[in-house]
């Protein structure tokens, strides 16, 4: 029972850091610049380590057929995409991902060309990549016991929660911008759009009277913020706000 625990939380690890790496170099080319990506401080992205486990494990049966392996694996990692952007938005108001530009899209939280992308990812890692990473999982577990993956369990539960609360104090500041926003809104009226066209001028409107109210992001909350340049924030009176709200946080935080 514990080797069997062993080698699922390696194989979870590892997969989460090959789904890290993947991203950062994929967004790192795009970018035309280093971008550390993850939802979490470490190098890994968690999301990848389920989604594949849950390929492994639940789509068992269907492994051997390669078309059959290939629809359930996309579904799966689809619904788990699908359900994280849903939660992310629920509990912090963000998307960090959105699919309304790709074709086929569902809410912009999932798309098909997307999910056809994941489905065959997942045909490759079953057929060709576990293998070799379950071989290495047991040499890991032989060499290591239960104490890795009991360390690397404790070090990202620790990552986890500093991430969360960097996000709930990363999401007040946006909710503070905001209400400053509207509030200079209803107080200026038209003439509120001329300052918006200057984002030195709106940042220093809106905070030049508090200057130690400022919105200064810590070193978790920038990497967030600059790792997903895609990201919106919902719930806002106006939609249009969230470039507003990106160029003041830019503004006080380069």
């Amino acid at each position: 029972m514990i080797k069997i625990f062993s080698i699922v939380v390696l194989l979870f690890f590892a997969y989460s850091f090959i789904g890290w790496l993947w991203e950062t170099i994929y967004c790192s080319f795009n970018a035309r610049h280093f971008v550390y990506r993850g939802f979490l401080l470490g190098p890994i992205t968690p999301i990848y380590g389920f989604g594949i486990l849950g390929v492994l494990y639940f789509v068992d049966p269907y492994q051997k057929n390669i078309f059959v392996l290939f629809f359930v694996s996309a579904i799966l990692v689809s619904l788990l995409e699908y359900v994280t952007s849903f939660l992310l938005e629920k509990l912090f108001s963000l998307s960090l991902w959105d699919y309304n530009d790709v074709p086929l899209n569902i809410n912009g939280r999932v798309a098909v060309p997307v999910s056809i992308f994941w489905g065959i990812c997942c045909v490759f890692i079953v057929k060709v990549v576990q293998p070799w990473m379950l071989d290495h999982a047991l040499l890991a577990y032989q060499k290591y016991s239960v104490f890795l993956p009991i360390l690397l369990i404790a070090i990202t539960s620790w990552d986890f929660g500093y991430t969360l609360a960097n996000l709930a104090s990363f999401t007040k500041a946006v909710k503070e911008i905001n209400e400053r926003m509207e509030n200079k809104k209803q107080e200026l009226g038209k003439e509120f759009s001329l300052f918006r066209q200057d984002t030195e001028k709106l940042s220093h409107l809106l905070f030049d009277e508090t200057k130690r109210e400022m919105p200064k992001l810590n070193f978790q909350e920038k990497r967030l913020f600059h790792s997903f340049p895609h990201m919106k924030f919902k719930k806002l009176k106006d939609a249009s706000s969230t470039k507003d709200i990106k160029d003041i946080l830019r503004y006080f935080n380069k």
